[in-house]
Parts: C-alpha cells; structure tokens; sequence
C-alpha cells in the first residue's frame, strides 16, 4: 500500500507532500492538482518495469510536465509498505538549461526522441536497492525490471478516465487467444463481460450482483452478438512495385452490452445512463482479472445519483475488505460522497495565489475535534472548505 508520496516542480505540485489510506478520495477546485496526484503515482508505478523514457514522451515529457518558471529538477517519490515489506520509489529528472525549446517542450515522438534529460529511478523493497539512470543512449534501451516483486505489484497500476460512450460502444476481443481486458477509458466492456460470463461466471454474477447495488433498478445484465466496424488502411499494390493506401471497412464478430431494468427490459448500454454504465465500468475494473493492486480513479462520483454514490462506497468497501492487497485512491466533486468516508480519507487540494497546489488531509483541520461528532465529512468539506489550507500555507511561507 502507498502511505504516503512527495512531489517537487512536477506540474503545479511544485512543494507537495500527502499521505494516503486504503480508500483515498482527493477533492478540490478544478486545476487545483487532483489529476496530477494520480498522475504522478502512475508515472512512479510504471517506473518499476517500463524504461522511463517510454513513460515520459511526446505530450508527457519532461519539460512538459516541470513546474512553469523554474529550471529545477523534478522529482516525484512514493512510499509505503508491500507484502510486509518497505518500499520506495523515486524519480528524479534534469533538464539542461541550454535544452533547445524543441525538445524540451516535445510534443510529439520524434521531438521526444531530441530530448537531452536525465534521470535517475531509485527502487526500494524488502531491503533491496535498485538505482537505474536514464540518459537519451538508454531510452530505447530493453526495459530492466529489478526487484521483480516490486514490479509485479505496481505494474498491475490502472489509471481509469471512464467515457460513457466507449463503455456502451459495442467491442471484440482483438487477440482471441488471450482474454480481452478494458481500456483505460472503458473501452471494450462488453467483450470483457461476455468473456466472463463465459469463463469466469462467479465473478460476472458478483459485477452484476454489486451493480445492483449501486443502481436498484437494474435487474440484469447481458450480451448479444454485434458486428464491430474498423476502419484501416491498407497497402493497394500498382505498377512497377509501387503502391498506394486506401481506407478500407473491416467487419469483426463481437458484443453488444444490454441491460434489463424493472419495467424497462432489453436497453441497449448506449441508451442506459451514463451513472449506471460507469458503475458497471468500474466495478468491472475492480473484480475482473487482471486484477489492480492499485487503483487511479478520476472523478469517481460522475453522473451518480447521491444515493448511488453512497451505494458505490459501500460496494468498494466490501471489495477492499475481500482484497486486503487492494488500495484505491480516486478524485471527486462531491460531498454527498465523502458523507460516507472518514475525515482520514480525504485528501483536500487548493491553489495558492503563485499557482501552485496546496494540500492536506481534511483531519488536519485544527477544528476537527469539535466538528466530528455533530457533522458527516461531506458537511465538514462544505463548510470549512479549502480556505484554511490557503491560509496555512500563507504563514508557513511566512515563518
């Protein structure tokens, strides 16, 4: 599990320090830093089997992703316990001062390939230490993987940005001879729960048991055949050994999801609502194999009724307790939500006036005590809000 993380000049979490629970909600303004919380835990998770210049190109280089007016290294850590074991992961990137703009604000992967930063990657586990530098020589480099237990657990990271569109859309398992799994945006849905119910039925009937739940006016869930469009292009031979495209329209067998609600049977998932399709998307993501040590979620409240959210709490609260190696941390806009959590578990982010992030946990407020016992969390949130955190990190400047 990550207790805790630091993040120094990495977009606009230029001095921020958070510690985290098994079940984490990160809350706050838009542009406030909840994003780049998940994303910089996603970056450390998969710098422990992927060559980090295979993480940071393109829109998400280096220089793309310093905090704005500084030349300062950018370092992002994690830490916390694995297996009963300690753990840490560091990242630390450098970029020269005289890096051509180019190349430090890359946008694509030929100017990625430019890049002149450095990097070092410090992995720690059950007492082992494992320090990999990254240099433009070794970017396409074959990826090393020490610490192999360590790689395994956080390699499983997801980062999910559900789209209703893409979990309705109907989908076909690309390679048949491995089991079809769901896109970062949902994306396949279908194939997956058809997979399931197929090979794995027991944790089909509890997706569809927990998606009840959430949405009570569910009654089942099934799939039916489809035909799936893609469009591609394909090499057209001519004369004298040349060749040309031309986009062509292939057709593939696969799923349609539907949904059977009280007194409404046989909907089609793109006519369902957007709440009950990413409750299904999401529990589908937690309980269908492969299974996620961790779990990066934004806007875990979307389209959710007040009492769905609550019902989806409940829900992840009995996944976590059936999976001890299980720990979610997700962003939210809702005190509705965080009315079912304790202050503990939420993380509050606020943007101070030079435009970097403040944060903290709302059990730091230094009013806690009196308001515990006479308000929900939700309430707190709405009531305190993040001014006291601007004002905290006003005078910790000072002083």
């Amino acid at each position: 599990m990550i207790e805790r993380a630091a993040f120094s000049n990495f977009k606009s979490l230029r001095a921020v320090s958070c510690t985290f629970e098994r079940f984490t909600v990160i809350v706050g303004a838009n542009g406030s830093g909840k994003t780049s919380i998940l994303d910089g835990l996603h970056y450390l998770a998969q710098s422990t089997y992927r060559q980090l210049g295979q993480v940071l190109r393109g829109n998400w280089s280096p220089g793309n992703l310093r905090s704005r007016g500084t030349s300062d290294d950018t370092s992002l850590e994690l830490g916390g316990s694995l297996d009963g074991h300690e753990m840490r992961v560091a990242i630390r990137v450098s970029i020269p001062e005289n890096e051509p703009e180019a190349s430090a604000w890359a946008t694509s992967e030929t100017e990625c390939d430019k890049d002149t930063w450095t990097a070092t990657v410090e992995r720690e586990w059950a007492g082992e230490k494992s320090i990999g530098e990254h240099t433009p020589a070794t970017r396409n480099a074959p990826p090393q993987r020490p610490l192999r237990e360590l790689a395994r657990a956080l390699g499983s990271t997801r980062k999910l940005r559900l789209d209703p569109l893409k979990l309705s859309a109907p989908s076909y398992n690309e390679q048949p001879e491995k089991a079809p799994r769901l896109d970062f945006t949902g994306e396949g849905l279908a194939s997956v729960l058809a997979d399931l119910a197929l090979r794995d039925p027991d944790t089909f009937q509890d997706i569809q048991s927990a998606a009840r739940q959430v949405v009570p006016s569910l009654e089942r869930i099934r799939m039916r055949s489809a035909t799936v469009y893609r469009s591609e292009l394909q090499q057209i031979p001519a004369d004298q050994g040349s060749s040309f495209e031309r986009q062509v329209e292939r057709r593939f067998p696969g799923h349609q999801l539907v949904l059977d609600f009280k007194g409404a049977p046989d909907v089609l998932a793109p006519l369902a609502s957007e709440g009950t399709l990413l409750a299904i998307g999401l529990l589908t993501a937690l309980l269908a194999e492969p299974r996620p040590r961790l779990l990066l979620l934004d806007d875990i409240d979307q389209a959710l009724h007040p009492r769905a959210q609550g019902a989806l709490v409940l829900q992840i609260g009995r996944i976590l307790e059936a999976r001890p190696d299980l720990q979610i941390i997700a962003t939210s806009h809702s005190p509705y939500l965080l009315d079912h959590l304790d202050p503990e578990q939420v993380l509050l982010t606020a943007i101070k006036p030079d435009g970097s992030t403040a944060c903290a946990g709302l059990s730091e407020h230094p009013d806690l005590a009196r308001w515990r016992d006479i308000a929900k969390t939700g309430e707190l949130w709405s009531f305190v809000g993040e001014d006291w955190l601007l004002e905290r990190a006003a005078r910790e400047k000072v002083g």
